[in-house]
């Protein structure tokens, strides 16, 4: 079960990393962000499936972002969202930690 949990907790980890450095591409720009993505997908549905747990959440969050609020806001939500994703992939690494000492 440990091995399990350490597992669950390394890939969210690794996930939240990828995420956080997906939201820098943002903070430098929306069309490079977008461009990324479309690179990584090449408009092919399981691709995007398959992308989505490392990539998908800033996907997401930045595009609705962006639509919804204007530049300097834009990127300051990012920012915050970017905080976030580091505290989070810190704790999941700490859980990993726990789980593999545990085993």
């Amino acid at each position: 079960m440990m091995e399990f949990l350490a597992t669950v907790c390394g890939f969210i980890g690794i996930s939240l990393c990828f995420n956080l450095f997906f939201s820098f591409l943002y903070l430098i720009s929306q069309s490079a962000g977008q461009g990324f993505y479309r690179w990584v997908v090449h408009d092919v549905d399981y691709l995007m499936i398959l992308s989505s747990p490392l990539i998908g959440l800033t996907q997401f969050a930045a595009s609705r972002i962006y639509y919804r609020f204007n530049w300097f806001v834009s990127r300051l939500l990012l920012i915050v969202f970017s905080f976030v994703l580091l505290i989070s992939a810190i704790i999941f690494f700490m859980l990993l930690s726990y789980f593999v000492d545990l085993m």
